[in-house]
């Protein structure tokens, strides 16, 4: 007897779900990445992702994840002992900030708490402490924590200082909210395939300004393998520098065909819609948030006092076939991470809400009655239909 194979709704803020198309592109053989039909492919993305990132200017596809973007945008735009910036509430930005450092950056740290979005007013105060700064690093959602940083607040303020990169890591960003790079004066943008993009980790997306271009020209970082002018000048014939992931390529033509016939709207409204009806579900059971800004890509849910966030993760996984994400760093078993990123149905967030619910009053029978939870879901499920 042939064991029927375990099916499992995804809710992470990365890896997300699949489409089913997608899945049967991945499936197919794989053909030449110096190949006329890879080249078509190429050369057509490339026009599609300027529409995701807004902007006029050569979006460079990277296979790496995100995080070697993260490290390109360094290694090519700055030097060391150059100056940087680096908005620390979470493990992704202080991920930036080591990165920086083992470059022979000098990266200032401008910290908050876990939790906590960033407020201007401290972003004026370092930026006029470290005024030699060559370049401002945040990410748009710090995905450890489910918080949103104020980008359009800070593009304003960037706007004051031409001699500093406004830098952002818009991976749990992208698709999610408005991250228009030209409007906004954004100098680097940056993307990652597991997040909005609809597919497995592997590519990363980067965009660079003319002023960032600038920046490049006088950079002293080594690089070879991510020398983005080398990929950039390599891209415009339709081919990468380098040997690359083929099956991914094809399968991102295909998505990015799906977000243009939806338009980025529909997508920035679904995430949007998918937070808030786990916030409410949330509030009505007395979980708190860890974010006081909270994310439209990922909702981080604090446990209650004696639960343990890794025990719910893993009820939740084997008795309701839900993977959420956990805690990172500090906030190891403190908190549950629920992405609203990708294909994700109402069915499968009603069930991941449901699930994260029972598990935890399993855990806790007393925090709430089972006639509170199932009032919840039905709000929940009342919310999604409107």
């Amino acid at each position: 007897m042939v064991e029927r194979k375990r099916t499992y709704t995804l809710l992470t803020p990365g890896p997300v779900p699949l489409l089913r198309q997608t899945r049967k592109i991945l499936s197919e053989p794989a053909f030449h990445h110096r190949s006329p039909e890879f080249k078509r492919i190429f050369k057509e993305l490339q026009i599609k992702l300027k529409y995701i990132f807004k902007t006029k200017n050569d979006v460079i596809i990277l296979n790496s994840s995100g995080t070697g973007a993260m490290e390109a945008s360094l290694i090519n735009t700055l030097s060391p002992e150059d100056q940087v910036i680096c908005v620390c509430g979470g493990k992704f930005g202080e991920r930036w900030r080591d990165m920086a450092l083992s470059h022979g950056i000098q990266a200032h740290t401008l910290s908050m708490p876990w939790g906590q979005a960033l407020r201007i007013e401290d972003a004026k105060r370092s930026l006029k402490q470290h005024s030699k700064a060559k370049a401002f690093l945040v990410s748009a959602c710090e995905t450890s924590t489910g918080t949103q940083h104020p980008i359009a607040e800070l593009s304003l303020l960037l706007k004051q200082y031409p001699e500093t990169l406004f830098m952002v890591d818009g991976i749990t960003g992208l698709g999610a909210m408005q991250l228009n790079m030209d409007e906004m004066g954004i100098d680097v943008l940056i993307g990652g395939s597991q997040k909005s993009f609809m597919l497995p980790a592997g590519l990363a997306f980067i965009a660079l300004s003319d002023k960032a271009w600038q920046f490049h020209k006088q950079s002293s970082c080594p690089r070879y393998y991510f020398n983005l002018e080398k990929e950039k000048e390599a891209q415009k014939t339709g081919q990468p520098a380098f040997s690359s992931n083929v099956s991914l390529i094809k399968a991102l033509e295909s998505n990015l065909k799906h977000f243009h016939k939806k338009g980025l709207k529909h997508f920035i409204n679904r995430s949007n819609s998918l937070a808030q009806v786990t916030r409410h579900f949330c509030g009505a059971l007395n979980l708190p948030l860890l974010s006081e800004n909270p994310s439209p890509s990922v909702t981080a849910v604090q446990m209650p006092e004696g639960v343990s966030g890794k025990k719910v993760q893993d009820l939740m996984e084997k008795e309701n076939s839900v993977i959420v994400a956990g805690g990172q760093g500090i906030l190891k078993d403190k908190i549950i991470r629920i992405g609203h990123l990708g294909p994700i149905s109402n069915q499968d967030l009603i069930r991941g809400l449901k699930a994260l619910g029972q598990q935890i009053r399993k855990i806790q029978p007393d925090i709430y009655t089972a006639k509170q939870l199932n009032k919840a879901l039905k709000t929940a499920r009342d919310e999604l239909r409107d």
